[in-house]
């Protein structure tokens, strides 16, 4: 049989015949390490034969004394007992990792796969076993692959929060994420539910304010009670967007107006205001002639009027 001669990755640190050394002693170690821990597994099967009358009830105590007497962790035990059990004798693959036999362990067709590493390999990596399971690897290479360790280390929404709050910060990102109409979207939804949530605190709070004021005046005259303008369980999507729109704005109005400083105004900035009003105005009227006719098309004079701004010097 002829001899594999194996490459050094680093000609110009080890010379070709010290590389082949420390992989041999490697792999020696390797296989003496799967062997120690498909023994450790092999001694679980002897003391808790599998499929024994009432094994699911004694295999964890027996083995968490057990594990404590030799010094090992009961659960890191079950893992050998779990890849033994996989994997009798007979079937093994010696030249193999144990990390590898773990890998393939859930697969049907685990017994011919292992006897063919990919690519024409004389063995398996872990990560190859890994894919060929369907599982991630530990070194991820494709886009997807990438991703879907993102998601499994993001899994904590704190985490993820803080991520997504770390990269957006790279315009370059940033401008990519926005640049997908879908990604918009959901930013404007969650902006979007954010001011509606807002706005009804800030609304709930101002009712309470004015109740605790009205109580420490004389009796009230006697209001008409608003009946709720809509079922909000039934209502549709778009429906409760207009309301709660509209109904940010008002809070808006009600909270700025009073503590405006209209004397420090500018001309200028009056007339940006008042004509932002008046396309405002255009806009609702738009919207109230939608919602009577069931025509939302807009008509070039409407169009003008809200593209236009204040040119006035």
């Amino acid at each position: 049989m002829v001899k594999e001669r194996i490459l050094s990755p680093f000609p110009q640190r080890y010379t070709d015949r010290q590389w082949a050394r420390y992989i041999r002693q490697g792999r020696e170690l390797v296989q003496q390490e799967s062997g120690l821990q498909f023994a450790l597994g092999d001694i679980t099967l002897k003391m808790v034969p599998k499929n024994e009358p009432g094994e699911k009830r004694s295999v964890f105590p027996v083995l968490d004394r057990f594990a404590d007497s030799i010094g090992i962790n009961v659960h890191t035990l079950l893992t050998y007992r779990l890849t033994a059990t996989c994997w009798p004798k007979e079937h093994r693959r010696p030249q193999e990792s144990f990390s590898v036999h773990r890998a393939l362990e859930a697969l049907e067709d685990r017994f011919e796969i292992i006897q063919t590493p990919p690519g024409g390999a004389d063995h398996w990596t872990e990560d190859a076993a890994l894919r060929r399971a369907g599982r991630l690897p530990h070194r991820p290479l494709t886009k997807e692959e990438k991703l879907d360790r993102v998601r499994t280390l993001l899994t904590n929404s704190e985490s993820a929060v803080g991520a997504v709050e770390e990269i957006i910060r790279r315009p370059d990102i940033a401008q990519r994420v926005m640049a997908n109409p879908s990604n918009q979207r959901i930013l404007y939804r969650a902006h979007h539910d954010q001011r509606v949530e807002a706005a009804a605190v800030r609304l709930a709070s101002a009712q309470e304010r004015g109740s605790s004021k009205d109580e420490d005046e004389a009796e009230p005259l006697p209001q008409k009670l608003r009946e709720p303008a809509v079922d909000y369980q039934r209502a549709s999507r778009e429906a409760l967007e207009l309301i709660g729109s509209g109904t940010a704005f008002l809070v808006d109005l009600q909270e700025m107006v009073p503590r405006l400083h209209v004397t420090e105004f500018t001309d200028r900035e009056i007339r940006a205001i008042l004509d932002n009003h008046r396309r405002i105005r255009a806009a609702l009227d738009w919207c109230d002639s939608a919602l009577a006719s069931g025509d939302t098309t807009m008509d070039d004079e409407l169009a003008r009027i809200l593209a236009e701004g204040d040119d006035q010097p």
